[in-house]
């Protein structure tokens, strides 16, 4: 028994030193479950696998300084808009368009600021969208 107990304790505390090894920006999610896994070249980043508040799994995408590039839900999982507003730029998130009670299949922050993102209206409609950093919306597509 103390044998497992010894190993539940190291399993706790790999976890934890994982998690203290990310950027603010994904601990600042309440990502658990953690799993940090290399690229196949460091310069490259690396991705993170856990889990949001919510139970929605993802993966995160980082680039090689530890920037967020993309959120992505796993399997055939969505997670809600809301669980990376801490993410989203003002100007974006009050724009009226920004679909804030969506489902999201990803999300991508490309360069110049750049916010895409895939998913489910809250109509259950399937939707991709871009909006540039100061808040406009520059495309929104929906499949009806």
């Amino acid at each position: 028994m103390k044998t497992i107990v010894t190993v539940a304790a190291c399993l706790v505390t790999l976890g934890s030193a994982a998690a203290q090894d990310l950027p603010q920006s994904v601990t600042d999610l309440g990502v658990t479950d953690i799993q940090i896994h290399e690229k196949p070249r460091a310069e490259y980043g690396r991705n993170v696998l856990g889990t949001l508040p919510d139970g929605s799994q993802v993966k995160i995408d980082l680039d090689r300084n530890g920037v967020i590039k993309e959120i992505e839900a796993r399997g055939n999982g969505l997670f809600p808009v809301t669980a990376i507003k801490s993410l989203i730029p003002a100007p974006v998130a009050e724009n009226k368009s920004w679909p804030a009670d969506a489902r999201l299949e990803k999300i991508e922050f490309e360069s110049a600021g750049r916010i895409e993102i895939e998913g489910r209206l809250s109509d259950g409609r399937e939707f991709d969208a871009e909006f540039a950093v100061d808040g406009l919306m520059t495309d929104f597509d929906t499949d009806d």
